[in-house]
């Protein structure tokens, strides 16, 4: 009934008893004689609405969706079959699992097997195609494997007729280039990702004129995921296909799907640019899901024994002694609430919010479960970005099958893979946003099975805050904010547009027959294209705007979609091997020199982090110390060889070998002298790709970085000081320097303290646009802080403020980012800055400075209307501090908010 056999549904094991309740049972059983188990709300299940198939669906199609187990559709599933029948632009906003995935393919299919019956030389000649865009590779191969079983089942010969022939394949980065040509050529069904069609697929659209002149469906999966600056370029690409679609001759209809996004609506028309009808009546059922708020549990802290109170009690004083506690971290907590699961029979995925924290809790539950003699120990694994796809299809497949039982894993399985049978989700520390830790419970429970989830707080304030107000959880999701007109995101996409096609105005349009390109990026484009041409991006004829052609770099280059600068290799010394990838902003964090980075439950030892063309090629087979293992009880002193081989070399925790090569310094790739105010400069030194070269070690150590975080002013671009010369606002180029200082060495399975060990890593520069104000001389007095009270009442301010602008300026929270100290270098004086989280700025801080009067006043109105005492997420916390929401100071935000909006430009 319904859609209650997925895709790629396969019988799983279950719990025993009751299932989830068996669980809520077990966590009340394990917080006996603790305050662990804070809150447990049950939310409450609905009833399934079934209506039949519309008669505009084909009879294979219908009975391929049979095979599967859907014999009636739900109502919401119908809703839009009808609606897309009719030409309309659908966005499927409905619970996880709730069947979207029959939504996208019903279409495509029917028409597909229509045209196999078809005599018409027109079906024959020019099929119908279908692009199918996720926001991860993950998503597309599972979205892949349920469309092949569906189509061909297990024996080609047992496929129907009709859609025997169906032609499916993935296309990205990771598809071979003899696939990609045979997609070009013969594919009805691709699926693929918004990266692949900005950097392949438009720029070379010539070559795909056979798919996309027979586009007649666009399915954008997990719109949810689109928000803030990323999801205005992915809006902008949306476009960008559109527009070469129309040129073609084809006019495509758009599939928008969604679990857990506000006003569905309109977010999907910013994403097309023109009106779509929502659909989010949800009429698949859904049992009752538990949420269970819970706390680390509270343990003796050995290490904070006061030794002077030990002393006078071993003397024969009379001495009460304390006996101090901690609360054991979420990461710890999670490994062991899922160790418990497990022996109990569950299936999970348990979420955290690094890749080094998804192998340590996989490390930890292994050597929990190997200790107790337990069979389970090889079927909990890790699974995170920097995998190979090789590995995550693997990963994804043990675990439908039931032969993996739970997974410790990033965000990267958040989104909508298809996978049924899990009983229950571990989120260890507040996610950041309702909308991920609602997707994230989604795992567990679908296709009308009851679910239970466990979110586990951290050790900050936020988490603690929120564990202890469920109501603060249980909100609305966050609206997904995105901007495609922000010409700071539209400039380079105006100048991959141009390449592709010229741009064009109502008078070209007349002369081209193409449609005037006002309707894909705005009325007040050729304002930015004429800028863009003063500035030597374009060059303007009589027929439109050009891309010049003399210029160097690539246009598809000057946007970062996603605002990453691309992945380090993770290279064996020893095989030559890339056992895995990170992003570039995160690598210096995490496989620094002498770092152990963590893979899949084995350790390595990074010997080396360099830029790619300062790598010397390292011989496969060469002798090289390359598995080593601390030996002794102290601290260790030296790492010694387990292999037979003899060490060649000795490399000691707290070598000096931390220092990395200087950063290699590539050629210009623009090779034009032109800046542009919207288009970010070329990437400088040290921003070539780099690659982290690593022997496999057995040891007890683990690493943890720390980093220091600076902004330096390098331009004022605005600048206003109040008549009474206190505040001064200034708006203009700064950059954001982040750079790796010095690691701990820990030893588990506490993650003892060692020692720190300082590093010579070079700093990573974030050149941006930012707001900030300053607090001139006399200022401070003038408030009434002291000074201990300034560092927590500017931290407070930034905070409220940065939360608050996405009222101001259309943008998202995680689009910008923030610093405050009582004394900044190149100010002198108390500061406060507000800075695009993005390389050049994305206009959102200047927006602040133009409405300062409107940016503080509304910040203090929020602030002071918050009814918490001392500070809570509604006002001065924020789910992405870096300095665990240390120090806030509510009372001391607002006298200076209230001192400054009495002193805005």
């Amino acid at each position: 009934m319904g859609s209650s056999s997925r895709i790629d549904g396969t019988p799983e094991p279950k719990l025993p008893g009751n299932g989830s309740d068996d669980l809520v049972t077990l966590l009340g059983q394990l917080s006996q004689g603790s305050d662990s188990l804070v809150h447990v709300h049950t939310l409450q299940g609905r009833s399934q609405r079934c209506v039949p198939w519309p008669e505009w669906v084909s009879s294979e199609t219908i009975d391929a969706w049979a095979r599967r187990g859907v014999t009636q559709l739900w109502s919401h599933q119908r809703d839009a079959l009808d609606a897309i029948h009719q030409g309309e632009d659908v966005v499927v906003a409905t619970g996880t699992g709730s069947g979207k995935s029959l939504v996208a393919w019903t279409p495509i299919l029917s028409d597909l097997a229509r045209a196999e019956d078809s005599a018409r030389i027109s079906d024959v000649h020019r099929r119908p195609t279908c692009l199918y865009i996720s926001p991860t590779k993950a998503l597309a191969a599972d979205q892949f494997a349920g469309l092949d079983r569906m189509l061909h089942g297990a024996d080609a010969a047992d496929a129907l007729p009709s859609l025997r022939n169906v032609r499916v394949t993935p296309a990205d980065g990771d598809t071979p280039r003899e696939a990609k040509e045979w997609a070009r050529a013969n594919a009805d069904i691709l699926l693929s990702n918004p990266d692949f069609l900005h950097f392949v697929m438009l720029p070379s659209h010539e070559r795909w004129t056979r798919f996309l002149a027979s586009l007649r469906y666009i399915v954008l999966d997990e719109v949810h995921n689109w928000r803030g600056v990323t999801g205005s370029h992915i809006a902008l690409v949306m476009r960008r296909l559109l527009r070469i679609c129309h040129y073609l001759g084809a006019s495509p209809q758009i599939i928008m799907l969604s679990a857990t996004v506000r006003d569905p609506a309109a977010v999907g028309a910013q994403m097309i640019g023109r009106p779509v009808r929502a659909i989010s009546n949800d009429g698949s059922p859904a049992a009752p899901h538990t949420l269970v708020l819970w706390q680390g549990t509270l343990v003796a802290d050995d290490t904070d024994v006061d030794i002077s109170q030990f002393l006078r009690a071993v003397a024969g004083e009379d001495v009460v002694l304390e006996a101090p506690t901690r609360r054991l971290s979420a990461q710890t907590e999670s490994a062991r609430l899922m160790t418990a699961f497990m022996e109990h029979g569950g299936r999970l995925l348990t979420f955290v919010r690094s890749r080094s924290g998804a192998e340590t809790v996989a490390q930890q539950v292994r050597e929990r479960l190997s200790s107790r003699g337990s069979p389970l120990a090889g079927r909990v694994r890790a699974y995170r970005g920097g995998l190979l796809p090789e590995e995550r299809r693997a990963l994804e497949k043990d675990l439908r099958s039931g032969e993996i039982r739970a997974l410790a894993t990033t965000s990267a399985l958040e989104m909508g893979l298809d996978i049924s049978g899990l009983d229950a989700t571990i989120t260890a520390g507040w996610p950041g946003t309702r909308a991920s830790l609602f997707q994230q419970m989604g795992r567990a429970g679908r296709a009308g099975q009851r679910g239970v989830s466990v979110l586990i707080a951290s050790d900050n304030p936020l988490d603690t805050y929120l564990v202890h107000h469920p109501d603060e959880v249980l909100g609305d999701v966050e609206a997904a904010v995105i901007d495609p007109s922000n010409p700071w995101v539209l400039a380079p996409h105006l100048c991959a547009a141009a390449a592709e096609l010229p741009l064009i105005t109502d008078e070209n349009a007349h002369a081209s027959t193409r449609v005037c390109d006002t309707a894909y990026f705005g009325n007040d484009f050729p304002v930015l294209a004429d800028q863009l041409t003063i500035e030597g991006y374009l060059r303007r004829r009589p027929s439109g705007w050009f891309w010049d052609a003399t210029r160097r770099e690539r246009p598809s280059d000057l946007t970062e979609l996603r605002g990453s600068a691309g992945d380090v290799q993770i290279v064996d010394v020893r095989t030559g091997q890339v056992i895995g990838t990170i992003d570039d902003a995160s690598a210096d964090a995490h496989v620094f020199p002498d770092a152990v980075y963590v893979h899949q439950g084995q350790t390595f030892h990074v010997l080396s982090l360099s830029s790619l063309m300062e790598s010397a090629p390292v011989p496969v087979g060469e002798q090289s110390p390359s598995a080593w293992v601390p030996v002794g009880d102290q601290s260790p002193s030296a790492w010694v060889p387990v292999s037979e081989q003899s060490p060649s070399a000795w490399v000691r925790p707290d070598s000096q070998a931390g220092s990395a090569s200087p950063p290699f310094s590539p050629m210009n790739k623009a090779g034009n002298a032109a800046s542009s105010s919207f288009i970010p400069r070329p990437r400088g030194p040290g921003d070539a790709q780099r690659v982290a070269v690593v022997e496999r070690v057995r040891t007890p150590l683990r690493t943890r970085a720390k980093q220091h975080v600076s902004v330096e002013i390098t331009g004022v671009e605005r600048t206003w000081t109040s008549d009474d010369r206190l505040v001064t606002w200034s708006f203009g180029a700064v950059d954001v320097s982040t750079r790796v200082t010095d690691f701990d060495l820990l030893r588990l399975p506490g993650l003892e303290f060692i020692r720190n060990v300082e590093l010579s890593l070079p700093t990573r520069t974030l050149p941006t646009k930012s707001a900030w104000f300053q607090l001139n001389a006399g200022a401070v007095a003038a408030i009434g802080l002291s000074a201990e009270d300034v560092p927590g009442a500017l931290h407070a301010a930034e905070h409220a403020m940065i939360g608050i602008l996405p009222l101001i300026a259309t943008c998202d929270r995680w689009d910008l980012g923030g610093l405050s100290t009582a004394l900044h270098d190149d100010t002198g004086t108390p500061t406060v800055f507000v800075h695009d989280a993005y390389r050049g700025g994305a206009g959102h801080s200047a927006t602040g400075f133009h409405h300062a009067p409107e940016w503080v006043t509304t910040t203090l109105r929020a602030i002071e209307s918050c009814d918490c005492e001392e500070g809570c997420p509604r006002c001065i916390q924020s789910p992405k501090c870096g300095n665990g929401n240390e120090p806030l100071s509510k009372k001391g935000a607002i006298a200076v908010l209230a001192f400054v909006a009495e002193r805005c430009p």
